[in-house]
């Protein structure tokens, strides 16, 4: 019920922002449904793979660049799922499980897929893609996890979980700080929420295993927080970033600017979502990760040296993602929507039409709960913390967003104060070489925009410090260690097969008698043994 609570407002959002025509889109959210409400294996596969065909039309639709990559995981899924629900339970079952599911929800290290795929189709595919898709892909995991293999899980299944939880999360923060286009950060955003569901998931896991129903309620809490929040802003900003296209034409973020001028109501509903993605105070992502890095501070005390050493680093590796997806959330607003238009179709930008609107605003309006009243949220989901956790317990923290916003605001008073007395107002002469530019011609009157920071140059520090140590020849690590390496394979494979195709009468026979000669000793060698 969770799970299909948390389908239907991104669906309803995302039909009234256009989609409700699409017979694709409906097959898509009907997979979904029967993945979610499957009662047996069968239906469960049969609903997974609906939906992954069905996703499949609607990005080949919109772009048939990503679609080969994408069928290729999907087909990846299905061959690991497919023998996993008639294995007993087993670490072999959960790894095929963890496989394919984790493919599917965009799991590092087989998460190149999803910022190449998830920007391909509209927007409201899009949103229900990241906001749902990769949703569904973790119900599977947690319900063979926690219910089908619960009774055998073993404390390194939750370990495997969240050291490809921490990967995704490092990897999906810094490139939606790199990233330039919007919906290609959101879509990089989303593998970092979806590595901290994950790491979420493996701590519950490891401390149901350990006898820790205590730690283990934490973290699942904070994981379905995670997954509630997520499924709200998320496509609530894939949404805007599909208004921001049609209205300018692009949504590449060196080309935007002044958009808040233009687009005031969408810009105040972006500003919502950005408040979830960066995880502030009074947003809806602040809890959900204030939850997780609690139980990941509980969590170092439950082993020994080696568990303290990598807990720690665990905290290390979420407090640095937090402040890559603060830093991505400050410029999708201050380059995008603040600032001088940089072109002239962002400083014609018209807002966003009725039906967008409405869409939006009914995710920014579910969005104030979790922000506000978590607790209240938290409720909800007990009964699903309790059937995968029995003897869980509520959550041993509380939350008081006025005291939080009587904090907010008097840091606010007081940063606008240090400003109204000490910023430099207009403009002053200062050298070239000391960061001065030359007078903007008359015909702009504000200000020459190409003089602003663009979204390249604000992540620059940031490539500098991490990107070149992290990322592989300035790209993700899994296309060049996995992705490129299975692409010259099967480049070989098809020119071997095209070898044998042009092959003679004479070299075939060969072949066929070279399979026979090598049958026949192994079957030799077998009867020997």
């Amino acid at each position: 019920m969770v799970f299909l609570i948390l389908l239907l407002p991104q669906t309803v959002a995302s039909a009234i922002a256009g989609m409700s025509r699409s017979v694709t889109f409906w097959v898509f959210v009907l997979g979904m449904v029967l993945a979610v409400l499957a009662g047996d294996g069968f239906t469960l596969i049969f609903g997974f793979e609906l939906m992954s065909a069905a996703s499949w039309l609607l990005v080949l639709r919109g772009d048939r660049a990503p679609a080969p990559l994408y069928i290729g995981i999907a087909i990846f899924a299905a061959a690991c799922l497919i023998p996993a629900i008639f294995l007993p339970a087993s670490g072999l079952a959960f790894m095929l499980i963890l496989l394919g599911a984790g493919a599917k929800a965009g799991l590092a290290p087989l998460h190149s897929w999803l910022p190449r795929a998830h920007p391909a189709p509209e927007a409201g595919v899009s949103a229900l893609m990241s906001g749902g898709m990769v949703k569904i892909a973790l119900y599977v995991i947690l319900r063979y996890g926690f219910l089908v293999f619960g009774d055998a899980a073993q404390p390194w299944w939750g370990i495997v979980l969240i050291t490809v939880g921490a990967a995704s999360v490092l990897l999906g923060a810094l490139r939606a700080m790199l990233e330039v286009e919007l919906k290609t950060m959101l879509a990089c955003s989303t593998v970092e929420h979806v590595g901290l569901i994950a790491v979420g998931a493996g701590l519950a896991l490891r401390a149901k295993a350990m006898g820790d129903p205590a730690l283990a309620s934490l973290a699942l809490q904070g994981a379905l927080l995670c997954a509630v929040a997520h499924a709200l802003y998320k496509p609530l900003l894939f949404l805007g970033a599909g208004v921001v296209k049609r209205a300018t034409g692009t949504s590449s973020l060196d080309w935007l600017g002044g958009l808040m001028r233009g687009q005031p109501k969408l810009g105040l509903l972006m500003l919502i979502g950005a408040s979830g993605l960066a995880a502030v105070p009074l947003g809806p992502g602040f809890a959900p990760e204030f939850l997780l890095l609690h139980a990941v501070i509980a969590a170092a005390g439950t082993g020994g040296i080696f568990a303290r050493i990598g807990f720690t680093a665990l905290l290390a590796v979420l407090g640095l993602s937090a402040a890559l997806a603060l830093g991505a959330a400050v410029r999708l607003i201050g380059i995008g929507f603040l600032g001088r238009p940089r072109t002239l179709a962002a400083a014609a930008a018209e807002d966003a039409k009725r039906p967008e609107l409405l869409g939006m605003g009914l995710l920014a309006v579910l969005c104030v709960p979790v922000a506000l009243l978590p607790g209240l949220v938290l409720l909800g989901l007990d009964p699903a913390v309790r059937l995968m956790v029995p003897g869980s317990l509520p959550a041993p923290l509380s939350y008081a967003p006025l005291g939080l916003a009587l904090l907010l605001a008097v840091a606010w008073g007081a940063a606008f104060l240090l400003l109204r007395r000490f910023a430099v107002r207009g403009t002053r002469e200062v050298a070239a070489w000391n960061g001065g530019f030359g007078r903007p011609p008359v015909w702009l009157p504000f200000g020459d925009p190409a003089t602003q920071p663009s979204a390249t140059g604000f992540a620059q520090p940031v490539r500098r410090a991490l990107g070149d140590g992290i990322l592989v020849r300035g790209g993700d690590p899994a296309d060049a260690l996995l992705l490129q390496p299975l692409f010259r394979l099967q480049l070989r494979v098809a020119r071997g097969a095209e070898y044998i195709r042009r092959a003679t009468i004479r070299q075939r026979l060969a072949f066929v008698f070279i399979a026979l000669v090598a049958f026949l000793l192994a079957l030799g060698l077998g009867q020997d043994g």
